[in-house]
């Protein structure tokens, strides 16, 4: 395989000529990245660049653009709704389908392996809150059964908990 069919002209030599190719690339992802990060959120991926920079190979250009994709996922991952905001959502997701429906603790611990970020906690939540709307239809369908029962008299519980089953047929 030549050095021009490879992904960004790297031979597998990665001779003096593979940085200068790589630095162009490299600088116009930086550039985009390091425009969307914090300052405190840089440091591993500049320290990457940097490294790039000081000697370029493509090892080190590879590490650059892992540190850099991995920092920016992160940022995007944060403007989600991740971060302490979103496990703070999570949780009181969980906790929240945890009153609303007798989970057990194995249930409770893997639901705490979801992504802790706002979506999961709504989303926990919206749970919850079926949950709890499914139980107050169960409970008020029970009391106008339980009215309609009265009202009929008790001839009517009898005939209901009966079933009525059709006539067998006659085996032939």
């Amino acid at each position: 395989m030549s050095s021009a069919a490879s992904p960004a002209g790297v031979g597998a030599g990665g001779g003096a000529g593979s940085g200068d190719r790589l630095a162009a690339p490299l600088l116009s992802l930086a550039t985009r990245v390091f425009g969307e990060l914090r300052p405190e959120a840089a440091v591993i991926p500049l320290a990457a660049v940097r490294a790039f920079a000081a000697a370029p190979s493509p090892a080190r250009y590879l590490a650059a653009c892992r540190a850099l994709h991995a920092a920016a996922r992160a940022h995007r991952l944060a403007l989600l709704g991740g971060g302490l905001g979103g496990a703070r959502s999570a949780e009181r997701g969980i906790d929240r389908l945890a009153r609303a429906a007798e989970l057990p603790d194995d249930l409770l611990d893997a639901l705490r392996e979801l992504p802790a970020d706002r979506r999961t906690g709504s989303r926990l939540a919206m749970l919850a809150d079926l949950i709890t709307v499914q139980e107050l239809v169960a409970a008020r369908a029970s009391a106008g059964l339980e009215a309609l029962h009265q009202s009929l008299g008790p001839a009517s519980r009898a005939a209901t908990s009966e079933r009525r089953r059709r006539p067998r047929r006659p085996e032939r």
